[in-house]
């Protein structure tokens, strides 16, 4: 062995002597201790990386030095006598962070850069504790922080050097509790991988437009480039102006189109607040600043009871000596205090267990700053930011660390016994986005969607529809696989009955366990007040029903029992009897297919109450495909549809919304023939879940009930075949038309004798010299909530009787407020529409929607005789000789030419008579007369019968004509009314028999 090989050996040794005494002393809080060894061991580290080795070897000396030095930075500001001196001091440890990350990725620029700033602050320090006398220990410190300031100073000179090649064998780690430890403890360390977290955030603000996001593949795309906003450093982050920022999805990478846009823009403004769409670019935020961080949002508003007790706001360092963020916590630790958020705690609760149990995290990872490996960190500086799922997509929420305590410290906020400050941040930013403090109550599945993303579903156990053996097994085994988190909650019930159960009325419950053993369905669960205790069935009041083979397959002990933590085991019956709803929150991953649009539903769009006319309501048309080969021929693919209601303002929620299925892909006009009826709820969550046909379509119908403002929504669709979902496709051709059914036209259904008064239009579809086809959606609306019909008749022409062969569609029923009647493959031509109330004046406004598929014209048709003289008479029939010969008849008289129709009702009779209505001219015997109109054959409609529009007389003479109104039965006795229209004045007098 050579001597430079046995000296640096020999060196090395010494190392490993050193880090050990330093591991040691920091172990056992001997942190003075600690701190000089440590800087004992940099020095020797220092001189080894001068001696150098090859590149690699290199690296892990300069790796270890950094993890030593970052740990002995941390103990100077901690150990630190004077406050004066604290925050300059955690501005140096911060920097210098991010000056040896930025080492360590070879960025020798900005680590000098840093190395300067950082050094700069030691300095400082350092001048102002020359001279002075300090407590108790206070020259040691000075002495160390000297010794450090200088390694520091030859770190940087270090960059710059090059390293020669040796034999490394391990050096420890730092470990979680901010210590080291040695090798064969290796856990990650919380304090030591902020450098490394801090070396993806910039000192100061990247614009929007320098950064670049990576897709699921890892290619770099650059949505992002054309951005000009930035992201304020502070607060809950602001845009520049320019409306892409509101544009880009966080995961994955898309676009969303304009009218999404323009969802996502006005709904990121909440509670007088803006909380931007999450990008992968905000792990680029500023997290260290030369002083604590305040939130430009300011503190978030007290509920009474708060106010009534603050002391004071007291930051995280305050309150701790060394504070965690969702370290080694549990749900035990957690614990609801003052504030009446019982939803968003058990939601805590159930997150933090999940992690614990299944080691994948689902809420630890969205408060940040984050480690490398995703561990959240401690920030001295008091910044942090939280990523929440909110009105549908990933948010940035901004806040700081103050919180509210009581006189003595006691904090006023959910808090953890372990000195965690992760649920308290995390409870501050959900608050922030929901107003305050002062927060009215959720329920637990909805706080636990804004949490962690998953689908939320709200069951009733008091609900008709409700089975609880399939409950049972849909969760026991989707708890077993890690897809389902379960809280539940209690009703209202009676103070004296809550007392003796243990329970708290409309509060709740965190399910931390879901178990079946010794024939017993047993769940745990967790008050959020970590007190007061369920007392009955398997309760640790229970002695009878704790067998020993159950304690020990459930790892119960009586006597840990004893104290009343709020956890208990309760059965499943006694939650079915004492329980009100049960919550669940589905992981989105176990779909393989999922897609979301944004959507707008304004106020203006359809009528305030659609509850008949869906005509305007949001729609989509979803595609279902196959599983594929691999699966069963007659396998179904699962759709889960997921209708969120966008949040602007915590408020009581008198918004009834619901979501409904139909099968096909046409657009819904009316709601009949559903494949699934949604239940109209006012949760800002309605979740519909079926089995859908491969390759299959079917549209969805947003609705509500009673709009009162406009209001947003997310629909997300999740399936485990591939779909696609896109708007209901709309008609390309429309006109409106509003009219009203007056004294004059509101003539009453098919079977009324004025249903010929009601209003009618002439639809004209192409020009009758091609063959085409066209297809189309007629609606009809009442601004009265009147039964109503549609009927399109094969005229374009007045209907004046209705008849079935001549009908090409009906509405069908009559239906409340609106109707809607289908064109399919119609010939090119003109049709008569005509639109009619249930029972005549029937009077109200209306609105006729046509849209079809090609160009139309759509004009009124002129009432019958509209613009002529009206005539009425009134006579009957007695039983008699048949035909027209004893028929009641009509003189009429006229001296210039004109044009007139007749018309002959019977409204009165039943049965209807057939009928018929005839005009002779010239002499007053029959057969001197000619007929010159006639109603044709004998016909007994409920509109009667009518002659053509004729014409009469002659000019500079008189002219008689009769009117004759008969009967094809002899026997007939009823009353009649007869219409005479005349575009002149004329005579008309009733011939008796005996002048006939």
């Amino acid at each position: 062995m050579s001597g430079s090989s046995a000296g640096q050996n020999e060196l090395y040794s010494k190392i490993t002597e050193q880090v050990g005494r330093a591991v040691a002393a920091d172990t056992q809080n001997r942190t003075e201790e600690a701190l000089s060894s440590y800087n004992d061991a940099l020095k020797l580290i220092q001189q080894q990386i001068r001696i150098g080795g090859d590149c690699e070897r290199r690296h892990v000396l300069v790796e270890k030095f950094c993890e030593y030095a970052n740990r002995a930075s941390e103990l100077l500001w901690q150990l630190a006598t004077n406050t004066d001196y604290v925050d300059d001091l955690k501005h140096a440890h911060a920097t210098l962070y991010k000056a040896r990350e930025a080492r360590l990725q070879g960025d020798t620029d900005k680590a000098l850069s840093l190395f300067i700033s950082g050094i700069g602050c030691y300095q400082k320090v350092l001048r102002l504790t020359k001279g002075a006398k300090a407590e108790a220990g206070g020259t040691r410190w000075s002495r160390e922080l000297r010794r450090f300031a200088n390694l520091s100073l030859k770190e940087a000179e270090d960059i710059k050097f090059a390293a020669a090649e040796i034999q490394l064998p391990d050096l420890p780690d730092v470990a979680s509790n901010g210590r080291l430890v040695a090798t064969q403890q290796k856990a990650p360390l919380a304090v030591t991988e902020i450098s490394q977290s801090l070396s993806q955030l910039a000192v100061d603000q990247k614009p929007l437009e320098q950064r670049n996001r990576r897709n699921k593949s890892g290619n770099s795309t650059s949505s992002l480039s054309t951005m000009a906003a930035s992201v304020g450093s502070g607060g809950s982050g602001e845009s520049s102006g320019n409306p892409d920022i509101y544009s880009a999805r966080a995961s994955p990478v898309e676009r969303l189109a304009p009218d999404e846009t323009d969802v996502v823009r006005h709904t990121s403004h909440i509670n007088g607040l803006t909380f931007l769409p999450w990008l992968t670019n905000d792990i680029d935020e500023n997290f260290v600043f030369a002083e604590h961080y305040t939130d430009k949002d300011g503190l978030p508003s007290l509920s009474s009871k708060q106010q009534r007790k603050l002391w004071r706001w007291r930051r995280a360092s305050q309150l701790y000596n060394a504070p965690q963020v969702f370290g080694q916590i549990g749900c035990e630790h957690i614990v609801q205090e003052t504030v009446t958020d019982c939803s968003f705690v058990a939601a805590l609760c159930v997150s933090v267990e999940y992690e614990r149990r299944f080691r994948k995290q689902v809420i630890s990872r969205h408060l940040y700053p984050l480690s490398s490996s995703g561990v959240p960190l401690f920030n001295p500086s008091g910044k942090y930011m939280a990523k929440l799922f909110v009105n549908g997509l990933w948010r940035r929420v901004v806040i700081d660390d103050q919180l509210p305590t009581a006189e003595g410290g006691r904090l006023l906020c959910t808090y953890s016994t372990a000195n965690d400050i992760g649920p308290s941040l995390m409870e501050k930013a959900f608050l922030k986005v929901m107003g305050g403090y002062d927060f009215p109550g959720s329920n637990s599945s909805t706080d636990l969607h804004v949490l962690t993303g998953w689908i939320p579903e709200h069951v009733f156990i008091q609900d008709e529809s409700f089975n609880a053996e399939r409950m049972w097994q849909r969760m026991c085994t989707g708890t077993r696989h890690g897809d389902v988190m379960v809280t539940i909650a209690t009703g209202e019930m009676g103070t004296s009955a809550a007392s003796v159960l243990g329970l708290v009325p409309a509060h709740a419950y965190a399910v931390l366990d879901i178990r079946e053993a010794c024939g017993h369905r047993l769940l745990k669960v967790k008050n959020p007040w970590s007190s007061l205790r369920w007392t009955g069935c398997f309760s640790h009041a229970d002695h009878a029903s704790w067998t020993p083979e159950l304690m020990q397959q459930l790892c119960y002990d009586p006597m840990a029992e004893s104290e009343d933590c709020g956890m208990f085991w309760i059965d499943y019956d006694s939650v079915c009897q004492r329980f009100d709803a049960i919550h669940l929150n589905w992981n989105p991953e176990v779909f393989a297919h999922a897609t979301a649009t944004h959507l707008e539903w304004p106020l203006e769009s359809g009528p305030r109450q659609a509850l008949y006319d869906f005509s305007a309501n949001p729609q989509y048309t979803l595609t279902v495909g196959s599983l594929g080969a691999a699966a069963d021929a007659d396998a179904q693919p699962l759709v889960w549809i997921l209708l969120s209601k966008h949040l602007l303002k915590t408020e009581e929620n008198t918004d009834f919304i619901a979501l409904h299925v139909y099968n096909g892909s046409r657009r819904i006009y009316e709601p009949r023939s559903a494949m699934r009826i949604g239940e109209y709820v006012n949760t800002p969550h309605v979740l519909m879940q079926f089995s859908a046909e491969p390759e299959t379509s079917y549209t969805l119908v947003v609705a509500q009930r009673n709009k009162t403002k406009a209001l947003y929504f997310t629909l997300r669709v999740f399936c485990d075949a591939p779909l696609q979902m896109a708007a209901a496709p709309t008609l390309m051709f429309k006109e409106t038309v509003q009219s009203q059914w007056g004294s004059s036209s509101a003539g009453g259904n098919t079977a009324s004798s004025r249903y010929l008064d009601n209003p009618q239009y002439r639809l004209t579809v192409g020009d009758g010299s091609s063959s085409s086809r066209f297809s189309g959606m007629l609606t009809l609306e009442a601004a009265q909530k009147y039964p109503v019909n549609l009927r399109i008749f094969r005229t374009g022409f007045l209907v004046t009787r209705v008849l079935e062969v001549n009908t090409v569609a009906n509405s069908g029923k009559y239906r409340t407020q609106f109707c809607s009647c289908s064109l399919e493959d119609i010939e090119a031509g003109s049709y008569t529409v005509v639109v009619s109330t249930f029972e005549p004046f029937m009077f109200s406004r209306f609105k006729l929607f046509v849209e079809l598929d090609t160009e139309f014209t759509l004009t009124p048709i002129p009432r019958e005789g509209a613009g002529m003289r009206l005539r009425e008479l009134h006579g009957n029939w007695a039983p008699g000789t048949p035909g027209s010969a004893g028929s009641p008849r009509f003189l009429v008289r006229t001296d210039r030419p004109t044009k007139i129709l007749v018309r002959l009702q019977t409204p009165m009779a039943d049965p209807l008579p057939l009928a018929n209505v005839s005009v002779f001219a010239s002499g007053r015997a029959a057969s001197d007369s000619i007929c010159c109109a006639t109603s044709g054959s004998y016909t007994n409609s409920p509109q009667g019968v009518a002659t053509q529009l004729t014409s009469i007389g002659a000019a500079g003479r008189s002219s008689d004509y009769v009117v004759v109104a008969s009967t094809w039965d002899s026997d007939v006795t009823a009353p009649f009314v007869l219409y005479l229209y005349s575009e002149h004045s004329v005579e008309i007098t009733p011939l008796h028999n005996d002048s006939q």
